[in-house]
């Protein structure tokens, strides 16, 4: 057995335990691409699918990065398995419930951390 499928076996359920018992509930959405515009109309058609899925947020400070991070960026862990074999793109956005108000933000940077299969993603998201 390679260490990559090691790697699976021994963290591959650990993000969905800490996320199910610790992370609040993200409303994942997935903007369909491409995306038509129709000159004419001005309408844009193609629509969104939201998936909702456990994550943990933290706010990011903006000296972390060499100061690339604004006061309402925020780091969100998502598992992998609640989206299957879909990968976060930066067309996609997430909205969640903090201080009581629903944000919504875009992803500006998608890293996954993985064995021979994805096993985390970590969004970093600008709030709109």
């Amino acid at each position: 057995e390679d260490n990559m499928a090691a790697i699976d076996d021994l963290f591959g359920s650990i993000p969905a335990q800490v996320l199910s018992q610790f992370g609040q509930n993200i409303t994942y959405i997935k903007t369909t691409t491409p995306r038509t515009y129709n000159p004419t109309s001005g309408a844009i058609t193609g629509s969104d699918t939201n998936v909702t899925v456990k994550g943990i947020i933290s706010v990011l400070n903006s000296n972390e990065s060499e100061g690339v991070y604004q006061g309402t960026d925020a780091r969100v862990l998502i598992g992998a398995s609640e989206l299957g074999n879909y990968y976060p793109t930066q067309a996609d956005r997430v909205q969640y419930t903090q201080a009581g108000a629903t944000v919504e933000g875009k992803i500006t940077s998608v890293r996954t951390y993985r064995g021979d299969e994805p096993i985390y993603h970590e969004l970093i998201v600008r709030v709109q």
